[in-house]
């Protein structure tokens, strides 16, 4: 992690993140607490929150628009995390949204609590709590629907990158990589030039699908994933 200062509310400070240094920390968190099975199947992250990062956890009235919740001390412990209570319908797809909406939110337990650390003595926090709806006087994220739509190389979100980073945590804690490539396997593809893994296009949608079946999340969160390690075209080679 990098942390610099800064001139822009909500924080006064910036924190950055690697891709793969997010994953090896989803990875770490889940393996500390005995989360991280052994063989492919759907990690039970309600489970992981409250076992692990915050026993005051649930579902919640959020308002509208709201899917979930981080609270946390001024000392940055975390206070509470919350789900919207309206998320479920007893669907599938409601099923696949909850597991995303915790995951994102693990993702901000893990990864920014030093935000809400109150320091009088410090001057970058005069720009605490500005500028940004989401983030409440009682040191609270508020993650709204849009939070979780756009995922991509670079932050957007209107410049929250605290949103961005916590969406990358849906992937890590949800799927990762460790049991997401056993999965694959019987459809990774050796290039006998470069000796590097491929996912073939043609065997894409599939894999997305058992994935998707497999860690019980929707198939745009395995898509996404896969994507993440096989990017679409150029052989689809995989990365780290």
């Amino acid at each position: 992690m990098q942390q610099r200062v800064t001139n822009r509310p909500p924080f006064g400070i910036e924190l950055r993140f690697e891709r793969a240094e997010v994953d090896q920390i989803c990875v770490d968190e889940l393996e500390k607490s005995k989360a991280l099975p052994a063989t492919p199947q759907p990690i039970n992250i309600e489970g992981f929150i409250g076992k692990h990062l915050c026993k005051n956890y649930g579902y919640e009235d959020l308002p509208d628009g709201v899917l979930g919740v981080t609270a946390f001390e001024v000392s940055g412990a975390i206070k509470f995390v919350g789900v919207s209570s309206t998320l479920d319908d007893g669907s599938p797809s409601a099923d696949h949204r909850i597991r995303s909406t915790w995951a994102h939110e693990a993702g901000h337990c893990i990864l920014h609590p030093i935000l809400f650390i109150r320091d009088p003595s410090n001057r970058a926090q005069a720009l605490w709590g500005k500028g940004s709806d989401n983030i409440t006087s009682e040191g609270r994220f508020l993650c709204r629907d849009q939070d979780f739509r756009v995922q991509g190389a670079h932050c957007g979100y209107d410049g929250r990158w605290w949103e961005w980073q916590a969406n990358r945590c849906i992937g890590g804690f949800l799927l990762p990589k460790i049991l997401v490539m056993k999965v694959l396997g019987p459809f990774i593809q050796t290039s006998p030039i470069t000796g590097t893994l491929g996912l073939p296009e043609a065997a894409r949608s599939e894999a997305e699908s058992l994935v998707s079946e497999v860690f019980n999340v929707s198939k745009a969160v395995a898509r996404i994933r896969l994507a993440e390690f096989f990017p679409p075209g150029s052989a689809a080679q995989l990365t780290f």
